[in-house]
């Protein structure tokens, strides 16, 4: 893929409870900033089927607010969305509080995530420039986790631009990103949190949810969809407890 070369549209539009948080970011992405697309849209689809699910197994058995991490948030869509879902299903129960948290290594989508939230008043919020979850010390602490990650098989050579390249060079199997994150995120994770990641048909998503369960998670695999040229995944992972 060529930095130089326009991102293709969408095949599906983005769905319609979204399209003011798909504007905004629309609005402020650059050209160094991975643009609201296909994956994103199904991404929010798998959120917003899952909503009542989030608040359950996340805030309700908890005192505390509810800790929603983006991982390479990019133009900030998907968590601007979740937070859009959540003030609909938390007005329903007061537990229900999120603060949200948002890391990417590419400066400008840092930028432009802040600058998102701002906009769509996603007021408990913050966001960090790092890599994965290498700036995040405490483990435990995150109800939900999103990621988006960088899934093309590419060559090596690409992993190690900056800018746009990094929000979609995978490495070998578009998988390098995708198996250093997964113990992360295991660390990271709260007792019956969620952690959601997005992959293609060329990443063996069969073979990450064997993954995951070998880490401990509940896995399964919640959307696949054909869209343009990419036959998408979104997989599941929930952090397991003595009593699942």
């Amino acid at each position: 893929m060529d930095d130089d070369i326009d991102d293709p549209e969408p095949a599906c539009p983005p769905p319609a409870w979204a399209s003011d948080v798909i504007d905004a970011c629309k609005a402020r992405v650059g050209l160094e900033v991975y643009p609201p697309s296909d994956d994103t849209f199904l991404l929010l689809e798998a959120l917003a089927s899952d909503i009542t699910l989030l608040c359950r197994s996340s805030a309700s058995l908890l005192s505390k607010s509810m800790v929603c991490l983006e991982i390479g948030p990019g133009s900030g869509a998907v968590s601007a969305g979740l937070s859009e879902l959540l003030k609909v299903e938390g007005a329903k129960d007061a537990k229900v509080l999120p603060f949200f948290m948002a890391v990417d290594k590419n400066p400008a989508a840092a930028r432009c995530t802040s600058a998102v939230f701002q906009a769509r008043e996603v007021m408990v919020a913050d966001v960090i420039q790092g890599s994965l979850t290498d700036c995040l010390r405490q483990s435990g602490f995150a109800d939900v986790v999103i990621c988006n990650p960088p899934y093309v098989p590419t060559d090596e050579d690409e992993m190690q631009g900056c800018g746009i390249s990094v929000s979609w060079a995978g490495g070998s199997r578009g998988r390098e990103v995708i198996d250093v994150l997964m113990p992360k995120v295991a660390r990271i994770l709260s007792n019956r949190g969620l952690f959601y990641l997005v992959c293609i048909a060329e990443n063996d998503p069969e073979e990450l949810l064997e993954n995951g369960r070998a880490l401990g998670f509940l896995a399964e695999k919640v959307k696949q969809e054909q869209r343009g040229m990419e036959e998408l995944f979104i997989l599941r992972f929930q952090k397991a407890t003595e009593s699942s």
